[in-house]
C-alpha cells in the first residue's frame, strides 16, 4: 500500500489594531506545523515486505465474533504506520470467515497459501477452533486480541486482550469493592463461565435472543426490585446485551449495569440506539465494563500517537476500508481500535526481531518478545513468554459516557465512548 504524505498546517493569522495610521496586512501568513510523529520504522530492515493476515467476521450467528469487525479497523491504522511514506512494507490481507468454521478454515488456508507471516484473528467463537488447529500445523503465528476463551490450542497462538478469567476476576473485585454481594447474571453467547460464576446459581439467567428475552429478563429481574439483589451483570453478543439492558431499562432504569467486553464495540451502543429511537431504551445509563486499560481518553504516549494517526489515516483518500467498500476516513476510522492495531504491529516487531519474514522465524521470534509504547505499541504492553500476552494489570474497569472524545474524522463516533476508572473507584 503506498500513500502520500500528509501535512496539517497551522494558520497564524495577522490582524489589524484599531488605529487609522496603522496599515493592514496584504496577506495571512501561514505557518505549517510539525506533523505528528506516527510512522514506525520497525520493518526498515527488513529485505522484503511482510505480509500479515487479518481475519474478520462480518456476519454469522450472535457470538461468533461478528461485532469485532468495526474495531478491527485497528489493523489498518496500524499498517498506515509501519508502511513508511514511500514505501510498501506491510501488506494487509483482510478476509471475512462469515462465521462459521468452514469459512474459518477456508480463510486461514487462504493466508496459509499466500504465505503470511502470521494471522491476526479479529474474531471470537468457538468457529475459530478448527481453524486454530490448522495454523498450529503449519507453524505460523496467531493472534486473538478479542477472543477471550480459555488458553488457545497450541503455542502458536496468544490472546492479546483480556481473557474471560481476567474479565471475571476484575468484575469480582469490583463488586467486593463496592461491598456488593448478591449480584443477578444475565449471560448468553459468547460468554465464559466465570462471568456467571460471580452470582449464586440461583441469579445465574441464560438469555438467548428472540421474542421472549425481554419477559425472561423483566421476571428475573425482581430481584432487583425487590432489594434482594444488589448487581446486575450482563455479558452476551453485542446486541444480545443491549436488548438485555433495554430490558433491565424497563424494570430498574436507575441501576448500574456491570457488562462484559462485547458491549465496548460499537454494536452494542447502535443496537441500544435502536431501541432508544422507539422510546424503549436509552444510551445514557450507568454503564461499567473490562477491557484494556487504554481508551481514546487515556493520556499515554501509545494512545496519544495512535489517534494521531487515525486522524492522518483518515485524510489519506487513497487508503481503503477493511472491506475495500470506502474509504477509511468514511468507515473505520471513528471505529480503530488499540487491539487489532496492537496484535499487526507485534507480528512486525517479531519480523524484525527475527530478520524475516518467514512464519517459523516469525512465530520462534515472537515467543521472546516484550513490547510497550517504545515499540509502537497504542495499548497496554504485551508479553508473550504466555500465551495469556495481556498482562492482569493491563486489564481495567471502563466507564461509558456519551460525551466522549472526537477523533475528528468524517464518519459518525459510535453512540458511547469509554475511558478508564482510576483505581479505586470502580
Amino acid at each position: 500500500m503506498r500513500r502520500s504524505v500528509i501535512c496539517l498546517a497551522a494558520v497564524a493569522v495577522v490582524t489589524s489594531g484599531c488605529t487609522s495610521d496603522e496599515a493592514a496586512p496584504d496577506e495571512e501568513n501561514f505557518e505549517p506545523a510539525p506533523a505528528p510523529t506516527v510512522e514506525l520504522s520497525v520493518l526498515e530492515g527488513l529485505e522484503s515486505g511482510l505480509s500479515v493476515g487479518l481475519v474478520v467476521t462480518g456476519s454469522g450467528a450472535r457470538g461468533e465474533g461478528a461485532e469485532f469487525a468495526a474495531p478491527a479497523a485497528g489493523a489498518r491504522v496500524a499498517e498506515f504506520r509501519l508502511d513508511g511514506a514511500d514505501e510498501d512494507r506491510l501488506q494487509l490481507q483482510v478476509i471475512d470467515d462469515r462465521g462459521t468454521p468452514e469459512g474459518a478454515v477456508a480463510a486461514t488456508q487462504q493466508l496459509l497459501d499466500a504465505g503470511v507471516a502470521g494471522i491476526v484473528y479479529a474474531s471470537a467463537g468457538a468457529h475459530l477452533d478448527p481453524a486454530l488447529e490448522l495454523a498450529a500445523g503449519a507453524s505460523t503465528a496467531v493472534l486473538l486480541p478479542y477472543d477471550g476463551r480459555d488458553a488457545p490450542a497450541g503455542d502458536n497462538a496468544w490472546r492479546t486482550g483480556p481473557s474471560d478469567e481476567q474479565v471475571a476476576d476484575v468484575v469480582g473485585a469490583m463488586l467486593a469493592g463496592r461491598g456488593q454481594r448478591a449480584p443477578v447474571a444475565f449471560t448468553g453467547e459468547g460468554t465464559g463461565e466465570g462471568f456467571a460464576a460471580l452470582a449464586q446459581p440461583d441469579r445465574r439467567v441464560t438469555i438467548a435472543a428472540g421474542d421472549a428475552l425481554a419477559g425472561q429478563v423483566a421476571a428475573a429481574a425482581q430481584p432487583l426490585v425487590d432489594g434482594a439483589a444488589d448487581a446486575v451483570l450482563v455479558s452476551a453478543s453485542a446486541e444480545t446485551s443491549a436488548e438485555t439492558v433495554a430490558a433491565l431499562q424497563g424494570r430498574v432504569p436507575s441501576a448500574p449495569v456491570v457488562l462484559g467486553p462485547s458491549a465496548l464495540t460499537p454494536a452494542f451502543s447502535a443496537r441500544l440506539t435502536d431501541l432508544g429511537s422507539s422510546g424503549g431504551a436509552t444510551t445514557a445509563g450507568q454503564f461499567f465494563a473490562v477491557g484494556p486499560a487504554a481508551t481514546d481518553a487515556s493520556t499515554d504516549q501509545g494512545v496519544v500517537r495512535f489517534l494521531d494517526a487515525v486522524r492522518l489515516s483518515a485524510q489519506d483518500g487513497d487508503l481503503q476500508s477493511l472491506s475495500g467498500t470506502d474509504g477509511f476516513g468514511r468507515l473505520g476510522a471513528a471505529t480503530a481500535d488499540v487491539r487489532s492495531h496492537d496484535a499487526v504491529v507485534a507480528l512486525a516487531a517479531a519480523a524484525a526481531a527475527a530478520g524475516s519474514t518467514e512464519p517459523s522465524a516469525v512465530l520462534a521470534a515472537l515467543a521472546g518478545l516484550q513490547l510497550g509504547a517504545d515499540e509502537g505499541l497504542a495499548g497496554p504492553e504485551l508479553a508473550f513468554a504466555d500465551q495469556q500476552a495481556l498482562p492482569d494489570e493491563g486489564v481495567a474497569v471502563l466507564q461509558a459516557t456519551t460525551r466522549g472524545a472526537d477523533r475528528g474524522v468524517e464518519q459518525d463516533a459510535p453512540a458511547l465512548s469509554w475511558f478508564v476508572l482510576p483505581d479505586g473507584e470502580g
